[in-house]
């Protein structure tokens, strides 16, 4: 079954978002794009903003997933602040859609897109590209221009690739069990005809006390 997932970079005056379709092992760009204000918006019009768009984001995509980052302390109080408010802006609207979450620390996001945790902002972009099979050419759209688009289709491939490992262990996991089990199930089959045919049966003899002569069990290997 394909996993659409929806990754937001969330900002009070540029809302990055993305969403990518997982099938089997490939992953398909959907769409992408980026949610503007404009800095004499009010703050309470420009969280409107963002909503509205992620919520034409979603009704128009269904992703089931929403990927982001997770809030961070930052010395600079006021931008922070603001930051979290537009995460919590896109957590309404997926909450609202029904989406599950799935939260990353940046460290996370960069090394599982670009296998460094201390990658730069065009590392990444280059690393998304990579990932998704986008040409040269398609490098110098709109996308390739915003950060803020390609931030946000990193979370949502960091979040892929997680489903991707734990969907993998998962499965090796059951196969594994699978087999223990069959094989517990088989030497017990052996172990209890083993029993049965190897206990003591009497054999009569004219004149000779009766013994037991215990029957030998071959087993070929």
């Amino acid at each position: 079954m394909p996993l659409r997932v929806l990754g937001v970079d969330p900002g009070t005056l540029r809302t990055g978002w993305g969403v990518i379709e997982r099938r089997g092992h490939t992953s398909t760009l959907c769409a992408a794009g980026v949610i503007t204000a404009k800095g004499f918006h009010s703050l309470p019009e420009r969280l409107r903003m963002i909503h509205a768009g992620l919520v034409e984001v979603i009704t128009q995509w269904q992703p089931q997933v929403l990927s982001l980052e997770k809030a961070f302390l930052s010395y600079n109080v006021q931008s922070a602040l603001r930051l979290g408010e537009a995460r919590g802006v896109a957590l309404l609207a997926a909450s609202q859609a029904g989406l599950r979450i799935a939260e990353y620390n940046p460290t996370e996001i960069k090394t599982a897109v670009a296998s460094y945790g201390r990658a730069d902002k065009v590392q990444i972009q280059k690393a998304v590209f990579t990932h998704l099979g986008l040409s040269h050419g398609q490098q110098t759209t709109s996308l390739a221009a915003s950060k803020d688009a390609t931030d946000a289709l990193a979370a949502a491939l960091c979040h892929l690739n997680s489903s991707r490992f734990v969907e993998h262990i998962r499965l090796a996991t059951a196969k594994e069990g699978r087999k223990t089990g069959q094989d517990a199930e088989r030497m017990q089959l052996l172990r209890s005809a083993f029993q049965k045919r190897s206990m003591p049966r009497s054999v009569p003899t004219r004149g000779v006390p009766t013994r037991s002569v215990p029957t030998v069990l071959k087993v070929k290997g």
